[in-house]
């Protein structure tokens, strides 16, 4: 079953990755300029996937660690994606978040 959170709740959003550096890092930078533009009062941080903070409430992996996410974060919603130059679910999620809907993940 997807698991889901309410726009409400989202205080934290994580880009996880496998070794913390180079494309996860620029896409954490591109969703953080989102969230501000969006003026949502939503921290969004960097970390590797394996130590997701429990603070998270949504999580963005790539599809190859996503398996990984659910096992190490079950709380929190995890979204994959497919490729780091082109996320449409951070869209997607910012839009959500704006209009006060639900946003659902995998597991």
């Amino acid at each position: 079953m997807a698991k889901s959170i309410g726009a409400a709740e989202v205080k934290k959003m994580v880009v996880a990755c496998e070794a913390g550096m180079g494309s996860s890092l620029m896409v954490t930078n591109q969703l953080k300029k989102k969230v501000k533009n969006a003026n949502l009062p939503i921290q969004v941080a960097h970390t590797p996937a394996r130590s997701i903070p429990q603070d998270a409430q949504i999580v963005f992996v790539h599809k190859g660690l996503a398996k990984l996410a659910l096992e190490k974060a079950p709380w929190a919603v995890i979204i994959p994606f497919d490729n780091f130059m082109n996320i449409p679910a951070f869209d997607k999620v910012v839009t959500a978040l704006q209009n006060n809907d639900e946003i659902k993940g995998i597991g």
